[in-house]
């Protein structure tokens, strides 16, 4: 009987030995990360100040898990990619519509790819979950081809969830896949909110008195100006129009609007009332019209809403705070024109687009 336990004894050395004594089984491009034997199970223990676990073998699946940790246990757990932190997920531009997120990779490899599910912070339980599909867009399903590399979501500099709705808190996490049958779990979560488009829109004055008209200037007035101020988190930007709701007008009598359109303004020559623009980057035309070799003059329409004044296009990655533009206004009279209080209304329409 001695004998008998005696042989059992070096055999199970002998197998514990071999199992432990060589490196994984590798070549140049694969190498088995996991492999031995037994017939699996496991057993606990615990004392007062301690608790040991024990494992013999192998799990093909099941967790072990507590309220706040889980672990994959068994052969298919090796192969998993790692699963991805919480994502950076911010608004960095007060945004209204979007969301920014950066992709963290968790140090898994540049050939891993992620999945993105999205939701409102009060669907604790996920049952409204969206995934951000190849295209961007927000879906109701994730296919194969959602799964994204870190430098397709963006890399660093990451990338916009767009479409979200205004005033409203999000939570985002991802789950990563390496190859076949490698998909993790979804990753902790992340929240960020959008907030309520804004605008602001004003001008410094809301009169203009053309006082300098007389013989010894040639009946010209040209130090007259309106400075604008909008402040707006518009993320295509805006763009101030204006129109005249009439020609300078004392009565029967007028003083006409200059000649030049908007779309073609020139140095001035001859009579009338009319604007230029420091806009050096100004829609509908050569965007520098009206300041190359300027300033250059052009004629109030009558039409709403008008032509372009100012404006500033997007996309607007920060907020526009206090952005101020000016207007410069000159008008020449005919010294034939009677004597007169001539009066207009000019009307500036802001249009933002969000």
């Amino acid at each position: 009987m001695r004998q008998k336990l005696l042989i059992i004894f070096i055999v199970v050395c002998y197998l514990l030995v071999a199992a432990n004594s060589f490196a994984a089984p590798s070549s140049t491009n694969y190498q088995l990360r996991d492999y031995s034997f037994g017939s699996g199970g496991s057993e606990g223990s615990d004392s007062t100040n301690f608790s040991l676990f024990g494992i013999l073998g192998e799990f093909s699946q099941g967790n072990l898990s507590s309220s706040n940790f889980k672990i994959g246990a068994g052969l298919p757990n090796t192969i998993l990619p790692a699963l991805p932190p919480a994502p950076a997920f911010t608004n960095p531009g007060s945004y209204y519509d979007r969301l920014h997120v950066i992709i963290n990779t968790g140090g898994n490899p540049s050939d891993t790819t992620y999945a993105i599910a999205i939701t409102e912070a009060d669907d604790t339980a996920w049952n409204n979950i969206r995934y951000i599909q190849s295209d961007g867009a927000m879906g109701t399903a994730l296919g194969l081809e959602d799964f994204l590399t870190y430098t397709a979501w963006g890399g660093a500099t990451g990338t916009d969830i767009t479409d979200l709705e205004p005033n409203k808190t999000y939570m985002i996490k991802v789950k990563a896949r390496q190859g076949e049958f490698t998909e993790t779990a979804w990753g902790p979560e992340a929240t960020a909110s959008t907030i309520v488009p804004s605008l602001s829109f004003g001008v410094d004055s809301d009169a203009i008195v053309f006082d300098e008209l007389n013989s010894l200037n040639n009946f010209t007035d040209d130090t007259k100006s309106t400075v604008m101020t909008t402040t707006t988190n518009a993320y295509n930007g805006y763009v101030v129009y204006g129109f005249a709701t009439q020609p300078l007008t004392a009565n029967t009598q007028t003083i006409p609007h200059y000649g030049s359109p908007n779309s073609a303004p020139t140095s001035w020559t001859g009579y009338g009332f009319g604007y230029s623009s420091q806009d050096n980057n100004l829609t509908g035309g050569t965007p520098d019209r009206f300041t190359n070799g300027g300033p250059n003059y052009a004629g109030f329409t009558e039409t709403s809403p008008g032509d372009p004044i100012v404006d500033t296009p997007g996309p607007i990655i920060t907020p526009i705070v206090a952005e101020q533009f000016t207007v410069d206004y000159r008008v020449t009279a005919d010294p034939n024109t009677p004597a007169g209080v001539y009066q207009s209304t000019i009307i500036y329409i802001i249009v933002p687009t969000y």
